[in-house]
């Protein structure tokens, strides 16, 4: 996420033209595929001379493309390069893969990655089930930590001290009728996990949704993850999710985690 006004007034090293630039990729979105200069301009509160310029610079290299005949802007391939080329060098997804493809082989469910962003999740793998493949999650890839079983998961990993760091700057607030988003009932579900060794969500983020979860540390880079089994409500039971996954989860995140050590 670029760096507002406020946060970025006293950063001399912040070079203005990268931040509008970058600004300008990340108004892109599901909704906003193509876009010209005004409505660049529109989206991202820059002036239009400043969209221009930042848009056109990432034509010149190769980011953006102009879509035929109406000379507006999309995000090219090549925006895809930067994300693949984060996931071959973290070190947690590359030694990660081959659990995943495991517990995907040994359960039902569809079986995620995610890693912490801030106040977010973010899915940076998922293995799918046929059943799940029509769930298209697009922008709940990336989804509030705080209501979703492998954030609290993560935030068990974390020190009492950067968990209400996370949850000051998270917009709480209920986004379906089982969301936990009270600050204290937020630290007790993260207590829970740390005893249980696992975080439980049913249909708190997304409906007809149960995934386990369990997190986990690279020490080396310090980086913090989370595995996910994910399963559809009206396909297996609450209990039935727990007695497929649950062990088999905590084996292979600890065995993931001596993985890391080296």
């Amino acid at each position: 996420m670029t760096p507002t006004k406020s946060s970025a007034g006293d950063d001399h090293l912040l070079v203005g033209s990268v931040v509008k630039a970058i600004q300008v990729l990340e108004a892109y979105d599901g909704v906003r595929r193509y876009m010209g200069f005004s409505e660049i301009a529109r989206v991202t509160g820059l002036e239009r001379s400043a969209a221009q310029r930042a848009a056109h610079t990432l034509w010149r290299l190769g980011y953006l493309d102009k879509a035929p005949g109406s000379g507006e802007y999309r995000l090219s391939i090549r925006c895809l390069d930067l994300g693949l080329r984060f996931v071959e060098a973290q070190r947690i997804i590359e030694r990660a893969t081959p659990y995943i493809t495991l517990l995907r082989r040994k359960t039902t469910g569809s079986v995620n990655i995610a890693m912490l962003d801030g106040t977010e999740t973010v899915l940076v793998q998922r293995q799918t089930t046929p059943e799940m493949q029509g769930n298209r999650l697009g922008a709940r890839a990336r989804i509030p930590a705080y209501c979703t079983a492998t954030g609290i998961a993560m935030m068990s990993h974390l020190p009492d001290d950067k968990v209400d760091e996370i949850l000051a700057r998270s917009d709480l607030k209920p986004i379906m009728p089982n969301t936990v988003w009270q600050p204290s009932k937020i630290k007790e579900r993260i207590a829970e996990a740390r005893a249980r060794k696992f975080a439980l969500g049913v249909e708190e983020d997304m409906s007809s949704d149960i995934t386990v979860a369990c997190g986990l540390v690279d020490h080396v880079t310090k980086d913090v993850a989370a595995i996910g089994v994910s399963y559809i409500s009206e396909s297996i039971t609450l209990e039935e999710a727990l007695a497929q996954s649950r062990d088999l989860l905590l084996s292979v995140v600890s065995s993931l985690a001596t993985d890391l050590q080296t």
